[in-house]
């Protein structure tokens, strides 16, 4: 029984794991599928500060994502959809520029990944228009266009932030930081002429941190498609 065991637990370990991967992405999907935008930004855990290194990281993706479709809303236009396959390019592109390191539509390292096009494609090749914002900036709760800071160490030998008055910076609240991003974007003509972009209608956005720089960086990539013809 005993070898049985454990030429079997292998397998029963890789099928916990799929249902748990398919339980998360279930999760995830209803931050798109159950709510309206203003329903989902309402909710309470956005309230919360993003805690390192425990970063609910979906739950940053959809704010970004729904504060984009408020943006549209604005301008009378249609609201994003969200798309699966363009998520999976997002959060390989942000992932990517931590892992290696960069700051760019174009990535040297990875041939066939080296444009946003490729990248996009790579999962699902029928998207007849595509577009690519990114964007990096810092987990600190801050306003205005540039975070200033010094930093000392708290008894515990920890970094903590302050700013010029001396007070403390935490983290953003998820509400506060994806306002931001959506924000700096709105506030550059090329990012803010993809986000209202009437050919595209479908959208996904993904985020990754690098907790080893000081202060911690967050990048970010939204992907925007659409099956329509480039004509509409």
């Amino acid at each position: 029984m005993s070898i049985k065991f454990k030429l079997l637990f292998p397998i029963f370990l890789q099928i916990i794991l799929c249902f748990q991967e398919l339980r998360a992405q279930d999760d995830y999907h209803q931050y798109y599928t159950d709510k309206s935008s203003d329903t989902f930004l309402s909710i309470e855990a956005l309230s919360s500060r993003i805690e390192v290194p425990e970063i609910q990281m979906h739950l940053l993706n959809a704010a970004i994502f729904h504060f984009t479709n408020k943006e549209r809303k604005k301008e009378k236009l249609d609201v994003f959809v969200f798309n699966e396959n363009l998520y999976k390019s997002s959060a390989l592109h942000s992932e990517r520029m931590i892992v290696d390191d960069f700051f760019s539509h174009e990535n040297k390292r990875q041939r066939k990944w080296r444009t946003p096009k490729d990248r996009i494609f790579f999962y699902d090749d029928s998207y007849r228009t595509v577009g690519e914002n990114i964007l990096e900036n810092f987990l600190l709760d801050y306003s205005g266009k540039t975070l200033r800071y010094r930093t000392e160490f708290d008894g515990n030998g920890s970094i903590i932030y302050l700013n010029p008055e001396g007070a403390v910076i935490e983290n953003s609240t998820y509400m506060d930081l994806a306002d931001r991003l959506v924000t700096q974007w709105m506030n550059s003509p090329p990012h803010r002429a993809n986000i209202l972009e009437k050919r595209f209608d479908l959208l996904a956005c993904a985020c990754e941190v690098d907790l080893d720089k000081t202060p911690i960086l967050i990048r970010c990539t939204q992907n925007f498609g659409s099956f329509q013809s480039a004509t509409r």
